[in-house]
Order: C-alpha cells, then sequence, then structure tokens
C-alpha cells in the first residue's frame, strides 16, 4: 500500500498546462512542478510564458524537471495539434491542466454575435480541441491519465454580465462528463475543478476600476475573501496524482463557501 506522501507525487509523469502564464495555470504548473512532473507549458502569449518559466525554475531550483514551453492557441484545432507533436516529441502527456479561457462582462443583449462566438470559441471549442488531442494520444500511450478541466462555479449558477462565459463553461463540464464515461476504459480519469471570483490578471483591472463590486464579491463569500489563484494548487494536485485514482467525472468546486448560501 502507498503512503499518502507517495499517492501525491508525481516523478516520471509529464504535464501539459495551457494557460500556463498566469493565474490559476502557472498556479497548478508551480504545484506539479513541485511534486515532481516534468512541464509543458502552453499560453498564447509568448512573452509571459518564457517568464513564467524562469519563475517555476526560480522556485524549484536545480532539482527541478524538464520543461518545454510552447505557444498555442487553443481556439485553433491546428495549433493544438502542432502542441501535441511537440508534446511526443517531449515523451507524451500524463497530465492535462487545460485553463485557457477568455471572458466579457456584457449583458446578453448588448454582446455582438463576433463577441458571443470568441467567448465560445475559446472557452469551449478550446476545451474541445484540448480534450480530443490529449485524450487521443492518452490512449495510445496505452498508459493511462489525469486530465482536468478548470472551469468556474458560473457553469451552474448564473449571474448578470457573464451570460457567454457561463455558457461556454457549463458546456465544458458536460464534455467533461462525457469524455469521463468514453476514456475509462484506458484508465484516463477526467474531471473538473470550479473556481470562484479569483484575484488574477483576469480580473484586477475590472475590480480595480470597480471597487465596489469588489467588495459585494468578497462579501458573498463566507470565508470572507476572494478566490487565489493558489488556492487551488492542491486541488489540481490530487486531481493529477495517484490520490484521485477512483475519481472521473466529478466536479470539485473550491469556491470559499459561495455556492453553499
Amino acid at each position: 500500500m502507498r503512503s499518502v506522501e507517495e499517492m501525491f507525487r508525481v516523478e516520471g509523469k509529464t504535464a501539459l498546462v495551457t494557460g500556463a502564464a498566469g493565474g490559476i495555470g502557472l498556479a497548478c504548473a508551480k504545484a506539479l512542478a513541485s511534486a515532481g512532473a516534468d512541464l509543458i507549458l502552453a499560453d498564447i502569449d509568448g512573452g509571459r510564458l518564457d517568464s513564467a518559466e524562469e519563475e517555476i525554475r526560480r522556485e524549484n531550483g536545480p532539482s527541478g524537471g524538464r520543461f518545454l514551453t510552447a505557444v498555442c492557441d487553443v481556439a485553433d484545432m491546428r495549433s493544438v495539434e502542432t502542441l501535441m507533436e511537440q508534446a511526443r516529441e517531449f515523451g507524451g502527456v500524463d497530465i492535462l491542466i487545460h485553463s485557457a479561457a477568455v471572458t466579457n462582462r456584457k449583458q446578453l443583449l448588448d454582446m455582438t454575435e463576433e463577441e458571443w462566438n470568441h467567448i465560445l470559441t475559446v472557452n469551449l471549442n478550446g476545451a474541445y480541441h484540448m480534450g480530443k488531442q490529449v485524450g487521443e494520444l492518452m490512449t495510445r500511450q496505452g498508459r493511462g491519465g489525469k486530465m482536468t478541466f478548470i472551469v468556474s462555479t458560473g457553469a451552474y449558477r448564473a449571474g448578470v454580465n457573464f451570460g457567454a462565459y457561463s455558457a461556454s463553461k457549463a458546456g465544458v463540464v458536460m464534455m467533461m462528463k462525457t469524455l469521463a464515461l468514453e476514456l475509462a476504459p484506458w484508465g484516463i480519469n477526467v474531471n473538473a475543478i470550479a473556481p470562484t471570483a479569483t484575484e488574477t490578471r483576469f480580473t484586477e483591472d475590472y475590480y480595480r476600476e470597480n471597487p465596489q463590486a469588489k467588495e459585494r464579491t468578497r462579501a458573498n463569500h463566507p470565508l470572507g475573501r476572494l478566490g487565489r489563484a493558489e488556492d487551488y494548487m492542491g486541488t489540481a494536485l490530487y486531481l493529477s496524482s495517484g490520490a484521485s485514482d477512483f475519481v472521473t467525472g466529478a466536479l470539485l468546486v473550491v469556491d470559499g463557501g459561495k455556492t453553499a448560501k
């Protein structure tokens, strides 16, 4: 029987993290690196991606694992296919953390068709592209795997100005559950994490310009604060490690108690 410490180690595994240049994606990459994984860091922002790699290397020191950085637009299947070619040359993928996403704070009646399509294309189609390509790679590898999609409490809790975002994330949840069923015969676990409003680059400009909105959001959390990127590190590591071998098709909510109300 493995020790608890062994259950959470991921030495010898390669983790692919999208949206890895900052925020929750970067935090998850740090968690996996500290637990022994080699990393493939993918993001559409190549400049910030290099900074993210440097930050992880600095925190892990000379004992850190191997790194590959790759600029990738998850909304473009060809870009994702290129990423998969790089991943195969790197040794394959054992863990996926898909965190890449965009948002647009507009009411549905004010949103253009182009804006709606952009949200759905990046968030929902992007998750499909990653799930399909990584799923195919993992089944060919024949060594199981762990896939985790970063969604949102907005996937099942409506809010003004978040119609397109919530619709896209709700779609990812159902896609995740379907993948969990389809990939189970290959020993591949597929799950999702639903964060709450989190203080990252994703939200900082909005909250700086709308401090009253930030205070209302903070007060809506029983634990008295917004989320921080590091709040999701433990959950991501759990879903990526042997500790979660009997967990698949699950949505783990990490929201400071917001949706318990």
